[in-house]
Order: C-alpha cells, then structure tokens, then sequence
C-alpha cells in the first residue's frame, strides 16, 4: 500500500507551492457568488371593468342591506364599475302587495336609480299584481323603461 505524502511536504514542495497558490488564485478570482438573477417582472393586473349585481328582497329589511344607500354610492364611486344591478329575489316580491306597498317599493328602488341614472338598473324579472299597478303606469313606466326590469303580471285579466 502506497503512503499519501503529508501535507507539509507537499506544500514545502515547489510542485505543492504552486498547486496550491493557483488552487487559491482560482477561489479567489471565479469568487463563490453566482451573478445575480434578475427576476422577470411580474405585471400588474389592470383592472377591467365589471358589473356589480346586488339581490334584494323588499319584503324585510334584511333583505334590503344589499341595496343600502352607501353600498351603491360605494359601487357608484368604484370607477372599474361599469353598471350596478338591482336583481329582486324572489322575483315575486312585490306581486302580493297593492297599489301603495309597490308605489313605497318603487320610491325605494328610485332613489337607489338616482344615484347614477347611466349606472344603477334593474335586472331580470320582476312579478307584479295586475291590478296594483293597472291605473298607475309611472309605476310600469319606472320599473319596466327606467329601471329595464321584464315585468311578469300575476291575476291579469285575459285579454281577447
């Protein structure tokens, strides 16, 4: 078995001397750190515009915190907020209720309109009584051509 020279010998030795000295130059100039990686930029997200939908329901008023006041002037403010809709839920809320509850209903609904009349609109169906809103068309007129609701009629009269 062959003996491995010991390392003061090989350092004493011009041959170890210079090994070792280009071993260490090598460290020294290649360095131990590798280049920075610049990271690729990660892009921010623009944000798009979007629809806000809000459900409803005018029978309670748990069923009216979606359409809060502050809620829609919130939504209103949001410039990414296209359009905000006004969906009833159930869609036959109002169609139990005669003339004075839908007229206090559609009160409601306007003010909420008036906040931004090109943004706040209804959507979906909406069923109503017939004979609540039979001799008052502002009430079809605001829900149907200003709030854009389809209305659905309940005990209308068949027509010949």
């Amino acid at each position: 078995m062959m003996k491995l020279p010991d390392v003061k010998y090989f350092i004493n030795n011009k041959f170890g001397r210079v090994a070792t000295l280009a071993s260490l130059a090598a460290l020294l100039f290649t360095g131990c750190e590798k280049d920075p990686v610049t990271p690729e930029p990660t892009p921010t997200p623009t944000p798009t515009k979007h629809n806000v939908e809000l459900r409803y329901d005018l029978r309670t008023d748990a069923g009216c915190v979606n359409i809060a006041m502050d809620t829609i002037r919130k939504y209103n403010a949001d410039k990414y907020v296209d359009t905000i809709f006004l969906i009833p839920e159930p869609y036959d809320q109002l169609a139990v209720f005669g003339t004075t509850p839908v007229r206090n209903g559609v009160n409601y609904l306007r003010e909420r309109h008036n906040v931004n009349p090109n943004k706040v609109f209804g959507k979906g169906d909406l069923k109503l009584n017939y004979y609540s809103v039979d001799q008052n068309p502002e009430i079809v007129r605001f829900l149907a051509d200003t709030l854009k609701y389809h209305l659905v009629y309940d005990n209308q009269p068949n027509s010949k």
